[in-house]
Formats: structure tokens, C-alpha cells, sequence
């Protein structure tokens, strides 16, 4: 089995377990121009024309994905992930109260 499909498995069985875990549900997502207002975190970031970058934010709670771990959190699993490479970051964490 090679590296790729591991990684992939691993990947969907952790989607899949928090999937079915996520205290995320009501997190309020919202897009954010050229930077991440303070408090927030970030799920995904992307290039918009007059805007760039564009970040979709939230506050952070446990049981999300974010490309950045906030103050006052830690995470439980990271996976490498293009949502964040244009903000400076290719992982994605699952994040946990500290």
C-alpha cells in the first residue's frame, strides 16, 4: 500500500469519526478582505479579483478545521490541505481546547 493511499484512508477515517463528533455545526463562517479580524481563525483562503486574499473566518471552537491555531487552542490531527496554501500554510487542524 503506498504513502498516498494511507494517508487518504487515514484522511476519510478521521473526516468520517468528526464528522459524527463536531461541536462545529453552528459555527458562523464569513468571508473576510486581506486579513483574519482578531479573535477569528480561518477555514479557507482564496484569491478574489479587488480582494486578495480572501479569507472565509469564524470564531474557534473545538471540532473545526482551521488553517491556523488561535491562543488558547491546540489541535488533534493536521492534514496537509490546498484550502490554506494562499495564506501561507498547506495544513489544515482540527481544533481542541487547550
Amino acid at each position: 500500500m503506498n504513502l498516498r493511499k494511507i494517508l487518504t484512508a487515514t484522511f476519510a477515517a478521521t473526516l468520517a469519526t468528526t464528522t459524527l463528533t463536531t461541536t462545529a455545526d453552528a459555527a458562523e463562517y464569513r468571508w473576510s478582505c486581506r486579513s483574519v479580524p482578531a479573535g477569528h481563525t480561518y477555514s479557507m483562503v482564496r484569491a478574489d479579483q479587488g480582494c486578495e486574499p480572501l479569507y472565509l473566518v469564524m470564531l474557534p471552537e473545538p471540532g473545526i478545521w482551521a488553517c491556523t491555531v488561535p491562543a488558547g487552542f491546540t489541535y488533534t490531527v493536521s492534514v496537509v490541505n490546498s484550502n490554506c496554501t494562499l495564506g501561507g500554510s498547506s495544513t489544515r487542524y482540527l481544533l481542541a481546547a487547550a
